[in-house]
């Protein structure tokens, strides 16, 4: 009897385990957001070289994880296009994407301060901070700077 009770013990433990790590790669797998760490990554059809180039993204694009299979990521990006992506290609730092034709990305965060320099449709950024409305981002060739968040796509 002692053992028939230590035994569902057991049994009922794994499956509570078990459970809670289903929930917790479920977790990790969707709803995260990720940036390409390198200079150009592909994104592709399925989750492995074997499957068709989608496109090509380059350095700090924005990606929102939506399923992960083995070390590869089913992405979705500001377009709302979906593919996979090799994870060691990516890094979970903060990054954006201007989704306008033309944002001024300016010297503090706020209308008030001087335009530092104009980012087009489709360029991406490491985000530093936010405050309030407005992102703050690093661009390698002009520096950093302020961009209002309803110029730019964050997963």
């Amino acid at each position: 009897m002692r053992e028939r009770k230590c035994s569902r013990l057991v049994r009922n433990g794994l499956a509570t385990l078990l459970a809670v790590s289903l929930v917790a790669s479920v977790a990790v797998a969707a709803g995260n957001a990720v940036r390409v760490r390198v200079e150009t990554a592909n994104v592709r059809e399925g989750p492995g070289t074997q499957y068709e180039r989608l496109w090509t993204v380059g350095r700090d694009f924005p990606l929102e994880v939506i399923a992960r299979r083995g070390r590869w990521l089913k992405t979705r990006d500001f377009l709302d296009s979906e593919g996979w992506i090799f994870a060691p290609l990516t890094d979970a730092r903060p990054s954006a994407i201007v989704q306008a034709d033309k944002a001024r990305v300016r010297s503090g965060p706020g209308l008030s301060h001087q335009v530092r320099f104009l980012a087009t449709w489709g360029e991406s950024f490491r985000v530093l901070s936010q405050q309030g409305e407005w992102v703050k981002i690093d661009d390698p060739e002009n520096g950093r700077g302020w961009i209002h968040e309803s110029l730019v796509w964050t997963p």
